[in-house]
């Protein structure tokens, strides 16, 4: 070896050490960088995840913020319409739908009892003025309004006569009068079912009806209005009991509840909440029912279901599922539900919720068909077999798919969430010509009453509750019937009393109406 390659070779030893601890350095900065890689990875993984829950949750606010300002402040109907002008056909379809609407008004109006108020001329007019020759009648013109007779309260005396043998001085026998509502009632059949219409039906609360009456030269006060309901409550419920029985009977029955306050001062603040229930009996028992529950439980709706073996279509509110745990009753979805969910929706996925709007709109025009054109049941099942069966497979195939692209807490991952849920119950009626698309007649229903709680606020007891229940279930089965309430109501009250039991099928309003009509053509 040369001195030269020698001192090479001893410079490389020299410099070995220094070049070790160098590779180590770097060596121990690459883990440090990695690692540092691999924090920031997380990070960003975890901020990834926090921003789509946060849009998640923004999407979310907006939507209640949407719904808010809808509520308070914009339109209450559901109606999409993404070509808003009207084809020439559709618009004299409408036309033509607003005219018989209008002459079916018309029909109505003129079978009013009718006053006749005629005019003479005056005598200083009925001589021609040119030659003075008499004037005579050459025909009549004729107007008309509409008049209003104000109801007037009159006191009843009822004089019945007594007689008695002259001889015997005994053998008293008083002439029979008709039975009152309740027991030693001073209210008339009329003016109580004035009150409970009122209340019930018009949403006056009692403190207004007071007033109404004081200016009629009534004064009564409320308290004696509140007993009176309670009383003719119980009057009714034998009437409303048959018709329990007769919604029990139905093949479908749809269901939904809502709130109501409850006062009551063993409690804080003297409040607490209960329930009140529908129950809509199909077209073979046209009745409306209402249920009333001093608590939110759904433990009454298992209890009224008991039994019950048939569809029940109903929103997919959690209590509701305990009624389908045995088995014995079918749920029957509402598509009005699952639709409403994408309407809400336009504003954060405008484009998707648009998409499925579109074929609910088509799903939704069978069914309007279908009931303008008045067609059979099995009609019916062959057009929900042929026409709405494949927008409905078209509409799972698309929500399926944007199920997987949708963040999974937005407001449209929820609501094709709960459409696949319930997909079962949501396309059952497609076999059965008897079910409906939607609930939305028990949604209806439900307004009936909710109307009238944002007048009367709360029901004073749980007995009034109960009050409340059978009096709107008689009215609501009435307007169902397209019967007169009032009419209905003071006939009830003037014979229920004297009915038995087995009698009382002839107060059901659609019985009543029948025999209504047959008086009318006999006379």
């Amino acid at each position: 070896m040369s001195d030269q390659d020698w001192q090479e070779l001893q410079k490389l030893r020299s410099e070995y050490p220094a070049a070790l601890a160098e590779i180590k350095r770097l060596q121990a900065l690459v883990e440090q960088l990695a690692t540092h890689m691999e924090e920031s990875l997380k990070a960003n993984e975890e901020l990834r995840k926090l921003l789509t829950d946060l849009q998640a949750k923004l999407d979310t606010l907006v939507v209640q913020q949407k719904k808010r300002n809808r509520r308070d402040y914009g339109k209450k109907t559901e109606r999409y319409n993404p070509r808003p002008a009207l084809q020439d056909d559709v618009r004299d379809a409408a036309v033509s739908s607003a005219r018989i609407r209008d002459k079916a008004r018309l029909d109505q109006i003129n079978g009013l009892p009718e006053a006749i108020k005629s005019y003479a001329v005056p005598d200083n007019e009925r001589q021609c003025p040119e030659c003075g020759a008499e004037k005579v009648k050459i025909g009549d013109e004729i107007s008309y309004q509409l008049e209003r007779l104000v109801g007037t309260m009159k006191r009843l005396r009822h004089v019945q006569e007594v007689l008695a043998c002259p001889k015997c001085r005994g053998n008293v026998v008083v002439a029979p009068k008709p039975e009152p509502p309740f027991p030693k009632s001073t209210a008339a059949p009329g003016l109580l079912s004035h009150v409970i219409v009122s209340k019930y039906t018009d949403f006056s609360p009692l403190y207004r009806l007071e007033r109404i009456y004081r200016r009629e030269g009534a004064p009564i006060p409320r308290s004696t209005l509140s007993d009176w309901i309670l009383s003719g409550s119980l009057t009714l419920e034998p009437l409303y009991d048959l018709q329990v029985k007769r919604v029990f009977q139905s093949k479908v029955i749809g269901t939904d509840d809502t709130t109501v306050k409850i006062q009551d001062r063993e409690i804080d603040k003297n409040i607490r909440k209960g329930k009140m229930t529908p129950y809509i009996g199909d077209k073979n028992n046209p009745y409306n029912i209402f249920d009333f529950s001093p608590n939110e439980s759904f433990e009454r709706n298992k209890k009224m279901f008991k039994g019950y073996t048939g569809f029940v279509q109903c929103d997919a509110a959690g209590g509701f599922d305990a009624i389908f745990d045995d088995g014995s009753c079918i749920e029957v979805g509402c598509n009005a539900h699952s639709r409403r969910k994408y309407f809400e929706c336009q504003v954060v996925s405008p484009k998707n919720a648009e998409e499925i709007l579109q074929i609910y709109r088509d799903i939704y025009n069978v069914e309007r068909r279908a009931h303008e054109d008045g067609v059979s049941a099995d009609k019916l099942l062959r057009m929900r077999q042929t026409e709405s069966k494949p927008l409905f497979d078209g509409l799972q195939e698309k929500l399926l798919k944007m199920q997987v692209a949708e963040l999974p807490q937005s407001p449209m991952a929820k609501a094709i969430n709960y459409t696949l849920n319930h997909w079962t119950a949501l396309t059952r009626y497609l076999d059965d010509p008897d079910l409906a698309i939607d609930n939305n007649i028990t949604e209806r229903a439900v307004k009936e009453f909710v109307l009238g709680r944002k007048n009367f606020l709360f029901v004073g007891s749980d007995a009034g509750g109960k009050a409340a229940a059978i009096c709107l279930s008689i009215l609501s089965s009435a307007k169902r019937n397209d019967v007169e309430p009032w009419a209905y109501l003071k006939d009830i009250f003037s014979r229920i009393n004297n009915a038995r039991t087995t009698d009382l099928d002839q107060f059901l309003p659609d019985v009543w109406l029948k025999s209504q009509k047959s008086q009318v053509d006999s006379s």
